[in-house]
């Protein structure tokens, strides 16, 4: 009990403490950020106070505010003070989570409340929300929606961020949001839940060392370097695969890995469980490792190596491949595949994904490894490719015409529905199978951290977002969003689902 009286902020032995000493009365709680209030929030605590007899807030510390660069715009000390001058508050509790799900199983209030932000009717829901509207059934209290006219404090804070975006950008997001509303998006978004994909490509582990430069060898005309630490991250088809199976009901990775240091612990740790997986290993070969030595300082890359074996695969290892892809193909409704160039795609299994795809979304890359060999000019039938404009200039001996001209001598090789170019700093193009609708999307990140694995990120959204078709200007914005995800982090510990698609859309549509 003195843990609780004449003192508005509760600690941790308070929140228990309360349920015991108010046993009899009507407790009510609301949760949230709470970054800047505002006369709704003053109306929503009104209307949630008269529901009961004891108002309890929930603020959701500065580590788990998920609400887009910069936010929280107030640490949480300055919230909870400022909610604890606000008369109609009982109690406020400092939530140590991003849901309020555990609170409200040892709370057990008989009212939840949320304001009409958070529409649950027609939408697919939030995750978290989802899972404190359970919680709140499994104590069999109450959710209750607050239908009071309400401010959004994102809606505010990112209103004002918009007017930082290039004009371009700026742009872009303020037609969408003419025309679409948030709740409108994210039921065309709820399309790919029930969709199943197939990805196929071989497996990478995306290596990143740490280094603190030393400086000139004394002896040798070399730069030295000293290694502070080494991170891993899983790359190529594994980690597209990862992504897919945020968003859609089955996911199904069929992919190469070497049968020396073939990284298989690694490998089963970071692949989502929802994943299905087929590994084949390929003879004589590592599982490609592609390590980028990084300044520590500056955050910088210094040095790439790469070990991997581009050889095509054998007879065998291409029959196991085959039969494996022809077992699958039929029974999905996308088919991702992923071809770096390293020699398991062969014109065989080229072939079977002509005949039996349902829908073949293509991303093949020159590198280093492959440059002037690889080509996408080996495949046909396909709905969806995604190629950066200089490696498409590339593939045309074309260095100067404009995307129109390119894309009608690409079509004159390649049968394709849809064409997306990543144009890096520029955006993103994506032209139909008329060649008449062409829909720039500009870049929205152009501070980048990090772009290993941005394409790929783009790649498995887009074609996801165009298999249920999703506006190709709305599945632009949906790509972009997940590459700028992608690059603003150094490597890929954290992968690009749909609770953070959730998030950003919120951000800028609400």
């Amino acid at each position: 009990m003195k843990n609780i009286r004449g003192n508005k902020i509760l600690s941790e032995k308070g929140l228990k403490e309360l349920r015991k000493y108010f046993f009899k009365k009507k407790i009510v709680l609301c949760h949230g950020v709470f970054d800047i209030l505002h006369i709704g929030h003053i109306n929503y605590f009104k209307e949630a106070k008269k529901l009961g007899d004891v108002l309890v807030v929930s603020v959701t510390d500065d580590e788990y505010v998920n609400k887009g660069p910069g936010r929280p715009a107030f640490p949480i000390q300055s919230r909870l003070k400022f909610l604890s001058e606000i008369q109609t508050i009982d109690f406020v509790y400092v939530s140590k989570s991003p849901t309020a799900r555990n609170i409200i199983l040892n709370l057990k209030p008989r009212y939840y409340c949320k304001g009409n932000d958070y529409p649950i009717k027609n939408t697919i829901l939030d995750d978290n929300l989802k899972s404190e509207i359970d919680a709140v059934k499994k104590i069999k209290g109450k959710y209750k929606q607050i239908n009071q006219a309400m401010f959004s404090s994102s809606k505010i804070i990112n209103d004002y961020n918009l007017q930082n975006l290039n004009n371009d950008a700026k742009k872009y997001i303020t037609e969408i949001r003419k025309k679409n509303s948030l709740s409108s998006i994210l039921n065309e978004i709820g399309k790919i839940l029930n969709k199943k994909v197939l990805v196929l490509g071989e497996t990478i582990i995306d290596k990143y060392i740490s280094t603190e430069t030393i400086g000139k060898s004394g002896k040798e005309p070399i730069l030295v370097i000293k290694p502070i630490k080494e991170t891993n991250f899983l790359g190529g088809a594994a980690y597209v695969a990862n992504l897919c199976s945020s968003f859609c009901k089955t996911t199904k990775l069929i992919s190469f890995i070497g049968s020396r240091n073939n990284e298989k612990n690694f490998i089963s740790k970071k692949i989502n469980k929802k994943v299905i997986t087929k590994f084949f290993k390929k003879n004589n070969s590592p599982t490609i490792n592609k390590m980028r030595y990084i300044d520590e300082y500056r955050k910088t890359k210094i040095l790439g190596v790469y070990d991997l074996n581009d050889d095509p695969i054998n007879l065998k290892e291409e029959r196991s491949f085959y039969n494996e892809i022809k077992k699958n193909i039929k029974k999905f409704d996308i088919v991702i595949v992923l071809d770096y160039g390293h020699g398991i795609f062969t014109k065989k299994i080229r072939k079977l994904l002509k005949e039996n795809g349902k829908k073949i979304y293509l991303n093949t890359q020159i590198n280093s490894f492959n440059r002037g060999y690889h080509t996408l000019f080996n495949y046909n039938k396909i709905n969806s490719l995604i190629i950066n404009e200089s490696e498409l200039k590339y593939e045309l001996k074309d260095k100067n015409s404009n995307i129109q001209h390119l894309v009608k001598a690409l079509r004159k090789k390649v049968k394709v529905d849809n064409i997306i170019i990543t144009r890096g700093k520029n955006g993103s193009v994506i032209v139909n199978k008329n060649n008449k609708n062409i829909i720039q999307c500009p870049a929205f990140n152009l501070n980048n951290k990090d772009t290993v694995g941005a394409g790929d990120t783009f790649f498995a959204m887009s074609a996801i977002a165009l298999s249920v078709n999703i506006d190709p200007k709305i599945s632009l914005l949906l790509s972009s969003i997940a590459a700028d995800f992608s690059i603003d982090q150094i490597g890929k510990e954290s992968i690009f689902d749909l609770n953070k698609l959730k998030k950003y859309l919120s951000h800028v549509l609400r």
